[in-house]
């Protein structure tokens, strides 16, 4: 494949920091973040929302937005470590009295989870889908010399992350909708109307929107990266 191929004229570069590093970014965040205590959780929580509420107003709802749709799977997560699958009690303790160390650990997963919703939606409000395309093909460059077509990855990865939250919007307002209308009909209604609205969607996405053409990170580009990794290992550390 050309790797010019669907790629834009220059001037159509995205600004500020470089999206195959924004990308990076998130990628080492997600490999170390299992490893973090709940005291790193929470600081890693803490800055990303410092930059999302730098970023503006509507990222930080956004965000907000969408952990409020895991609610429940939180929920969950809380309630199968401490109660469905504890660690094994101290003899005499109650069972619906939960160790402290089951409560850490709960809040451990649960707080990992948020941490990763809250990045990649930071990621996805601040990259647009074509500069995220065009970040993940310069990841991905080194796997066309083995024939893979990195282009179209990269391209219906960058979609389907913008995809998922917006089709997650769409099943909630035909569910809300689905609350005004009565029984079975109400139900059916919604559903037909979430069709439509996602086959529209789909017929009207571009397959074989360009791409931008990458500038080579810059000084500052490098700078931020290594600073991002840094403070990643430094909270790991904590």
């Amino acid at each position: 494949m050309d790797p010019a191929a669907g790629v834009a004229a220059p001037d159509e570069n995205p600004g500020g920091f470089h999206p195959a590093f924004r990308i990076l970014l998130l990628v080492a965040l997600a490999a170390m973040l299992f490893r973090y205590s709940l005291s790193g959780i929470a600081l890693a929580l803490a800055g990303l929302m410092l930059g999302a509420a730098a970023a503006g107003g509507e990222t930080l709802r956004g965000i907000l937005k969408s952990l409020r749709r895991i609610r429940w799977l939180l929920l969950s997560i809380v309630i199968i470590y401490l109660w469905v699958a504890p660690e094994p009690q101290a003899a005499g303790r109650p069972w619906y009295l939960p160790a402290w160390s089951d409560i850490e650990i709960a809040l451990q997963r649960a707080g990992v989870l948020v941490v990763l919703v809250t990045a990649v939606e930071l990621l996805r409000r601040r990259t647009s889908v074509p500069a995220m395309a065009a970040g993940l093909l310069v990841l991905l460059a080194p796997l066309t010399r083995l024939g893979v077509d990195t282009g179209v990855f990269a391209r219906r990865l960058a979609m389907t992350l913008d995809a998922v939250p917006l089709t997650a919007e769409r099943v909630t307002a035909a569910a809300g909708a689905r609350r005004a209308g009565r029984g079975l009909a109400g139900w059916g209604d919604a559903a037909a109307t979430l069709v439509r609205e996602l086959e529209t969607g789909a017929i009207e996405a571009p397959s074989d929107a360009r791409l931008p053409r990458l500038p080579r990170p810059r000084v500052s580009d490098w700078l931020w990266l290594a600073a991002g990794l840094a403070a990643c290992w430094l909270v790991g550390r904590l």
